[in-house]
């Protein structure tokens, strides 16, 4: 094929999907292009999916198409004949991997490209990967702390449970704009719903962040608002916390650092770069209300997390200070691993904490009713969650953090060093040693 004639089709092409674009097929030409940000990769018998959220963003959107364009010409250039199969068990490529097809059939996906289906992770693999070796992974589920605050949480809303809401944290690059969608498509207040005359989309109560921020440090919870015009108060959200494999995280913080600053984190190949001639390369992160100081990247994982995780937590306090401290306020700790291998498990306890109902929302059409709304493309929109072609779908997250131990990125020096730093019994808490 001449250079030619790729030319010309890919501005044929550009000037179709320019057309649909405009036309009153738009979205649904392009969702069947781009189920997970790459085309030619899936077939789906289209219903919809996010067109409301398509809607609000034209500049994406058109920003999608040319991408789409360019990745099918290029997946074209690498191979003219695109094997699309059914997985299935005669001849091996359903084997363990059931699961995960049944989850990509409710989004309406009847084939995949063959290839890119064998990049796939077997459930097992995936279960060897999440857990630490002395784990019993036939029993594996969701690793959830914070389950019994849920009283507690619904005792000090019972006055009002219209007032109930649910609301995500996390530190930088833990899932929590992905866990915001889950849960406005899966989960809804009952008393909010009925007092917003049945409209489920009004009444659902999951807030996009907690009020002071979900980044932000909750030692500053009720004192900073971030959103000053909000109508509720701390107590009544429930703060759903994400946390992550500190291992692949801080791999995560090199590639996108937010705010964070130490010495080296530009340098692929020795970042995060811990200590540095022999003491901590220590980190400093501008938050909303301040900025705060650790010892290390992994020190800052430390500090975040410890004050969701303990009571009276500071960057001071012993490991023995800490070992008897309950958890500060009601709240869930769920690791980011789990939203994305067990989100129906996850947004059901969620929901069950805050006094919600689990369940399809009437008017969302995109799935079936009374079928779990599973988010098949990232999440992540805006300046500040890099360009397009960096984000993952649903099947390119199961090849990215299910294929491998993310310590394996770590050489054995960098590791004990690691280990030397992380809070040990944060880390063993979350299964993650």
């Amino acid at each position: 094929m001449t250079c030619l004639t790729l030319w010309v089709l890919k501005w044929t092409a550009t000037l179709i999907l320019l057309n649909f674009y405009w036309g009153s097929q738009m979205f649904e030409d392009l969702e069947k292009q781009s189920l997970t940000g790459l085309s030619g990769l899936v077939k789906r018998e289209f219903i919809g999916d996010d067109v409301s959220a398509l809607k609000k963003n034209v500049t994406k959107l058109k920003e999608a198409i040319a991408a789409d364009v360019n990745r099918t010409i290029s997946k074209h250039d690498a191979s003219d004949e695109s094997k699309m199969i059914v997985p299935n068990l005669q001849d091996g490529t359903l084997q363990g991997k059931e699961r995960l097809w049944k989850i990509l059939q409710t989004r309406n996906v009847t084939e995949v490209d063959a290839a890119y289906w064998a990049t796939v992770p077997t459930w097992g693999e995936i279960l060897s990967n999440l857990y630490p070796k002395s784990h019993d992974i036939t029993e594996a589920g969701p690793i959830i702390h914070g389950l019994e605050t849920c009283q507690a949480f619904q005792a000090a809303t019972a006055s009002n449970p219209t007032q109930r809401r649910i609301a995500p944290a996390g530190i930088f690059n833990t899932g929590t704009n992905y866990l915001s969608v889950l849960l406005e498509y899966n989960c809804q207040n009952p008393h909010r719903v009925a007092k917003f005359n049945n409209n489920p989309k009004r009444g659902h109560g999951n807030e996009w962040e907690v009020l002071w921020g979900k980044h932000t440090p909750a030692h500053h919870r009720g004192k900073y608002y971030k959103n000053t015009k909000h109508n509720y108060d701390v107590h009544e959200v429930l703060p759903v916390v994400l946390i992550r494999n500190p291992f692949g995280w801080m791999k995560s913080m090199c590639r996108n650092s937010y705010s964070a600053s130490w010495a080296g984190k530009g340098d692929v190949s020795s970042c995060p770069q811990l200590k540095k001639n022999g003491d901590w390369n220590e980190v400093d992160v501008k938050f909303g209300p301040g900025s705060t100081h650790h010892k290390s990247l992994a020190h800052m994982w430390n500090d975040w997390y410890g004050e969701y995780f303990y009571n009276n937590y500071t960057m001071n306090s012993t490991m023995e200070d800490r070992i008897n401290l309950t958890a500060p306020f009601p709240r869930l700790m769920i690791r980011f691993e789990d939203i994305i291998f067990f989100p129906y498990e996850v947004t059901q306890q969620i929901c069950n904490c805050a006094g919600g109902v689990l369940g399809h929302r009437p008017d969302d059409t995109d799935v079936a009713n009374s079928t779990f709304h599973y988010v098949v493309r990232s999440a992540k929109t805006g300046g500040g969650h890099g360009p397009a072609s960096q984000r993952n779908g649903l099947i390119d997250s199961w090849v990215r953090y299910g294929k491998s131990d993310p310590r394996n990125e770590y050489d054995d020096e960098s590791a004990g060093i690691a280990e030397e730093a992380l809070d040990k019994l944060i880390v063993k808490a979350f299964g993650y040693g």
